[in-house]
C-alpha cells in the first residue's frame, strides 16, 4: 500500500519539480493575474496601507481577500524581498504547512506513520498544485489551518486536555484570517462534539471562537481604519446570483471531472464513510468531510470559481481514507489499484504526453509571460507622466507604484451595483482622463499586432466582439471612449478614440 503511495506522490512530485525548473527561470513572473492582485495588496502593507478606501483620490480599493497571507507578504517587501520571490516562497511554505497538517492530523486519527506520510505527500501529486505552482494563493495555507483544527479537536478527545481545544479555536480563526470560507471548519467541530456528548465543550469551543474571531475582526477594522468591513461587505457575494446558484452543482461536478486526482479521492472517500455509517456512528474526519463539500458548493455558486477552491477537498478526502484504512473500514485491495492508476495518470500529464490536457501545455499554448515582456511593454506605452489604468496591477508593483485599481473584481461589482466607486470610474473613462487603458484577457489573439498593421481592424472587432456578457457594463463604458491601439500578448493597449 505505502510503495504505491509513494510512487504517486513521487511521479506528482518529478512532475511539479519539471514544471517550476522549466517555468521559473525563465518568466521571473506569476502565471496567473489573481497573484498579481495578492502583490498589490502586499505592496499596499509594505507601504503603510492596510486595505485601501473603496475609492479614493489616487483609485480603488474593494477585495474580498484575507489579510494573513498578504500581510505576511507585504512584511517580507518591507525586507527588500523581490515581491514575485516573496509570494513563490510563501507559496511552497504554504504547500509544506499543508502537508504537515494534514500529517499531523492524520497520525491524530491513528493511522500509522508510514502510512500517513505519503497520504499527506499527496498535496503535491494534483493537478491543482502543478496549476498554481506558478502562482501565490491562499488556498493551502487556509487548508493547512483547518486541518489543523480538525486535528487539535481530535486530540482533545483522546487526551481530554482543553488546550488542545483552546488551539483548534484558534486554528479555525487563522484560517478564516486566511480565506473567509474556511472559518467554517468551526461547524463541524461543534456538530461533532455535540454528537458526542461533550455539549459543554462544544458549547465552550463555539462560544471560543467566536468571540476571538470577533475580536480580530475588530482589529482587523481598527488597523484598516475602518476599510475593512466595507471593503469585505462590497464584495462578499462574489457575483452570485439566481443563476449561478443553480450552476453550483453541475460546476462543482465539471471541476472535479477535471481535476481526477481531487474527484477520485473524493468518490473514494464518499464511499468509505457510507461503509463506515453502516457499522457505527460517524466520526470527525467524516463530519468535517461532509461540511467541506458543503462549503465547496457554496463556493462555486460564485461565478469564476476554479480548482484552486478544491484544495481543502482533497485534504479532508484523504484524511477520512486514511481513517478507514487504519479502522479497517477500506482495503487496501480496493485503494491500491486506484492510486496506481493515479500515479499513471499524473505521470502522464507531468511529461506531458501529447494530447493529453496539462498545465505545461496550457501554459506554451498560451505564452510564456515574463518580465521583460512586463517591462518592454511599460516602456513602450507608458513613458514618464502617462496617466494610466489597468486590471493587472503587477505593471505598477514592479515599478514601485501605487496601483491605480487593486482588484478589477471588486470595482466591476461597483460597476454593476451603482456604488461610488463603480461611478467614479465611469465617469473618468467617460471623460477619458487617461492616456493608456491596458487589459490583461485571454488567449484570443494569435500574435502581437499593432495598429496600421495587416488584419488589425478584424483584430480590434473581435476583440470587442469577444466580451462576454457578464463584463457587458463595463464594455459599454470602455468602448465608446477608448480604441483598441495594440495588442501585446496576454495585453491589449487601448487609448483615447
Amino acid at each position: 500500500m505505502e510503495r504505491v503511495l509513494w510512487i504517486y506522490v513521487a511521479a506528482g512530485l518529478a512532475g511539479a519539480a519539471r514544471l517550476l525548473w522549466w517555468y521559473w527561470p525563465a518568466t521571473g513572473m506569476f502565471d496567473g493575474a489573481t497573484s498579481n492582485i495578492w502583490t498589490a495588496l502586499a505592496w499596499d502593507v509594505a507601504h503603510g496601507e492596510f486595505y485601501r478606501p473603496l475609492l479614493s483620490p489616487s483609485g480603488y480599493g474593494g477585495t474580498r481577500y484575507m489579510p494573513l497571507l498578504f500581510v505576511a507578504h507585504g512584511l517580507l517587501l518591507r525586507l527588500h524581498v523581490d515581491p514575485i520571490l516573496a509570494g513563490a516562497a510563501l507559496m511552497q511554505a504554504s504547500v509544506c504547512a499543508a502537508a504537515a497538517a494534514l500529517y499531523f492530523t492524520l497520525r491524530e486519527a491513528r493511522v500509522r506513520a508510514p502510512l500517513a506520510a505519503p497520504l499527506a505527500c499527496t498535496v503535491w501529486s494534483t493537478a491543482v498544485y502543478q496549476a498554481y505552482c506558478t502562482d501565490v494563493r491562499a488556498d493551502y495555507l487556509a487548508a493547512a489551518l483547518a486541518v489543523t483544527a480538525v486535528g487539535l479537536a481530535i486530540g482533545h478527545r483522546s487526551r481530554a486536555r482543553d488546550s488542545w481545544l483552546a488551539g483548534a479555536a484558534v486554528a479555525c480563526v487563522l484560517a478564516g484570517l486566511t480565506k473567509v470560507t474556511s472559518l467554517a471548519v468551526a461547524g463541524p467541530l461543534v456538530v461533532w462534539l455535540w454528537i458526542e456528548g461533550a455539549r459543554r465543550s462544544a458549547w465552550r469551543f463555539a462560544g471560543a471562537t467566536a468571540t476571538l474571531w470577533l475580536a480580530t475582526i475588530g482589529v482587523v477594522q481598527w488597523a484598516s481604519h475602518g476599510n475593512f468591513l466595507e471593503s469585505f461587505l462590497a464584495t462578499a457575494s462574489g457575483g452570485m446570483t439566481l443563476a449561478t446558484i443553480a450552476r453550483a452543482i453541475p460546476h462543482f461536478v465539471q471541476e472535479t471531472t477535471w481535476e481526477p486526482f481531487v474527484g477520485t479521492p473524493f468518490l473514494l472517500a464518499l464511499w468509505c464513510a457510507f461503509q463506515f455509517a453502516r457499522r457505527r456512528r460517524l466520526t470527525l474526519v467524516h463530519v468535517a468531510l461532509a461540511g467541506t463539500t458543503l462549503v465547496t458548493l457554496v463556493i462555486f455558486a460564485s461565478p469564476g470559481t476554479v480548482a484552486n477552491q478544491l484544495v481543502d477537498l482533497q485534504m479532508m478526502s484523504v484524511l477520512v481514507i486514511g481513517a478507514a484504512l487504519a479502522d479497517g473500514d477500506a482495503s487496501p485491495r480496493l485503494i491500491v489499484p486506484i492510486y496506481a492508476v493515479l500515479a499513471i495518470a499524473i505521470a502522464a500529464i507531468s511529461w506531458p504526453v501529447p494530447g493529453l490536457p496539462s498545465v505545461m501545455a496550457t501554459i506554451r499554448r498560451d505564452g510564456l509571460l515574463t518580465r521583460a515582456r512586463v517591462q518592454s511593454i511599460h516602456d513602450e506605452f507608458l513613458p514618464p507622466g502617462t496617466r494610466y489604468i489597468t486590471n493587472d496591477p503587477i505593471f505598477a508593483v514592479l515599478y514601485d507604484e501605487r496601483p491605480v485599481v487593486l482588484d478589477e473584481f471588486g470595482l466591476e461589482l461597483s460597476v454593476r451595483s451603482g456604488g461610488p466607486a463603480g461611478r467614479d470610474f465611469e465617469a473618468r473613462i467617460r471623460r477619458q482622463e487617461y492616456d493608456v487603458v491596458i487589459r490583461r484577457v485571454d488567449d484570443r489573439f494569435p500574435r502581437d499586432i499593432t495598429a496600421g498593421d495587416a488584419g488589425f481592424a478584424d483584430a480590434a472587432a473581435a476583440y470587442w466582439a469577444a466580451w462576454p456578457p457578464e463584463h457587458a457594463q463595463l464594455r459599454a463604458i470602455v468602448e465608446p471612449a477608448y480604441a483598441l491601439r495594440a495588442v501585446r500578448k496576454p495585453f491589449v493597449i487601448l487609448m483615447r478614440r
